[in-house]
């Protein structure tokens, strides 16, 4: 009876021997399994809004803002609010000039509301198409090519990943000290202006070659735009239809050709100086190589829109301040 009480003892310790090293040898496996676990586990991936400028290269794009919360919104769709800037600058031309603090409440105030900004390229897919890809579709234009674009403008644009499209007066491209000359203000760089076509985010289109500044139109001094007809001094009389649809092809060619070699792309936007249209500009551009012509008329662009006759909405001044901005939004929303 004593033998069999001692094995019983033998066996229980055998067999509490058993459990405690099947323990020890399990317990490191069962950690390395969470320790795999978690990192196979994938994270949750970060929302953020797409590039839908289909041109830009990945790396060069800057992530968007998120310091506040984006509204989702419908303000309209299928149709196209296109703004119109000039300089950013602190100072300058109260009806041309907007400071770049309040340019980048204007473009706060796009990002908060879901408003979406896109290319020139898109946009013209719609002029020709009729059909967006997103609604609350916004293009942001500038005229003129000023510097300002790229030392005050194009940062903050950037850093709402916001595309755009500049209408450069092509002559006054300068790469030397003589396009900073007293009372004038400075322009791109060929440069500059190859740099940002490089991000993606920057397209050109022509503002005309050397048309932009005011000539006489008659003998009593009165000025319009170059693209108007203008008074010959040596004749003393307005320029006959011929010699004024001769001028305009040869400035409006020279343009769409020398921007065209700048950006290794063809240019077939043109943005009139002044918003000065007439027949004889229209039919002039179309034989020049110009598909889309803008103007400085107030409208929204909707499918069917004239490509030669394509509104916008001046915003490029101090006095449009954010409230101002918005009423353009809500005068264009669909429930309106």
């Amino acid at each position: 009876m004593r033998r069999w009480h001692q094995i019983l003892i033998a066996f229980f310790f055998v067999f509490l021997i058993v459990v405690i090293s099947g323990l020890l040898l399990n317990g490191p496996t069962h950690t390395e399994n969470v320790q795999t676990l978690q990192q196979n586990t994938p994270s949750k991936p970060s929302i953020t809004p797409s590039n839908r400028n289909a041109e830009s290269d990945p790396s060069n794009v800057t992530e968007p803002r998120s310091d506040s919360q984006v509204a989702k919104m419908n303000w309209y769709q299928n149709q196209v609010v296109v703004l119109m800037y000039h300089h950013v600058s602190p100072t300058g031309d109260k009806e041309y000039t907007l400071t770049p603090e309040l340019f980048s409440e204007h473009m706060k105030f796009l990002h908060d509301n879901d408003l979406h900004p896109i290319s020139l390229t898109e946009f013209l897919q719609f002029v020709n198409t009729g059909v967006l890809s997103t609604n609350n579709a916004v293009l942001i234009t500038f005229d003129d090519g000023y510097e300002s674009f790229y030392k005050e403008a194009y940062p903050i644009l950037k850093e709402f990943n916001f595309p755009s499209v500049n209408f450069v007066i092509a002559s006054r491209l300068r790469d030397s000290v003589e396009r900073k000359r007293p009372n004038m203000i400075p322009p791109l760089t060929t440069e500059e202006v190859q740099e940002m076509i490089g991000s993606g985010l920057v397209e050109v289109g022509s503002h005309t070659y050397s048309l932009h500044d005011h000539i006489e139109k008659n003998d009593w001094g009165e000025l319009e735009p170059g693209t108007a007809p203008v008074y010959m001094e040596d004749i003393k009389h307005v320029e006959d239809d011929d010699t004024y649809r001769n001028r305009l092809y040869v400035d409006f060619t020279m343009s769409r050709v020398a921007l065209s070699d700048l950006v290794h792309k063809p240019i077939v936007s043109l943005s009139l100086p002044h918003g000065f249209t007439n027949q004889e500009v229209l039919d002039t551009a179309k034989d020049a190589g110009y598909h889309y012509v803008f103007n400085s008329r107030r409208g929204v662009v909707k499918p069917g829109v004239k490509p030669y006759d394509i509104p916008r909405f001046g915003v490029g001044s101090d006095y449009v301040d954010v409230d101002k901005l918005r009423q353009i939004f809500v005068e264009n929303n669909s429930g309106h």
